[in-house]
């Protein structure tokens, strides 16, 4: 077996369980990325559902904000995967909001059974980072496995107490000289 599939069944285990934040944090730790999170849509808005930080992994939630400041939305605009590996030098992101924030990302969409994308589940980081194409099949592996879980959970409903601890724990913990940390 290779490391890709015991890194698959390892993920695979951890959302059947219902524990897609380990799972988080387990994609997490393949990469250099600080950031692993799963959002999603709600018309013009970006929700994180899950989240991991590793530097602060007690951090569970992020604010919500508009789609369109987050990179978030060339995965909804293109129904792809996106990746940045250094937003300084990707033409792409030249006139996004984020490119001086977020230097590094990569997203895979999220489709519901219906075949409509319902959000993403990304890597980010305020560094520039390259990410193996082994990762990115990988999330890409499990993005079927959290649309399921999804459908099961009722939309990934996120309360406005939950969306409260994410701002509350943005603004708190980013250093002085970044803004509060939102979406990529």
């Amino acid at each position: 077996m290779t490391d890709f599939d015991d890194a698959l069944q390892r993920l695979q285990a951890l959302i059947q369980t219902g524990d897609v934040r380990g799972a988080l944090a387990v994609l997490n730790a393949r990469t250099g990325h600080r950031f692993t999170a799963l959002y999603r849509f709600d018309d013009d808005v970006l929700r994180n559902v899950w989240f991991f930080d590793r530097e602060q992994p007690e951090r569970e939630a992020v604010e919500a904000m508009p789609v369109r400041a987050s990179y978030c939305v060339f995965v909804r605009d293109r129904r792809a995967t996106f990746r940045v590996d250094d937003a300084d030098t990707d033409d792409r992101v030249a006139d996004h909001p984020k490119r001086d924030q977020i230097r590094a990302y990569c997203g895979v969409p999220l489709l519901d059974d219906a075949g409509r994308m319902f959000g993403t589940v990304c890597h980010f980081d305020y560094r520039p980072l390259r990410i193996s194409d082994e990762n990115i099949a990988l999330m890409e592996a499990l993005a079927p496995l959290l649309q399921r879980y999804s459908a099961n959970a009722g939309e990934c409903e996120v309360d406005d107490a939950a969306l409260a601890l994410g701002e509350a724990a943005c603004t708190s913990g980013p250093s002085a000289n970044r803004p509060p940390l939102s979406a990529p």
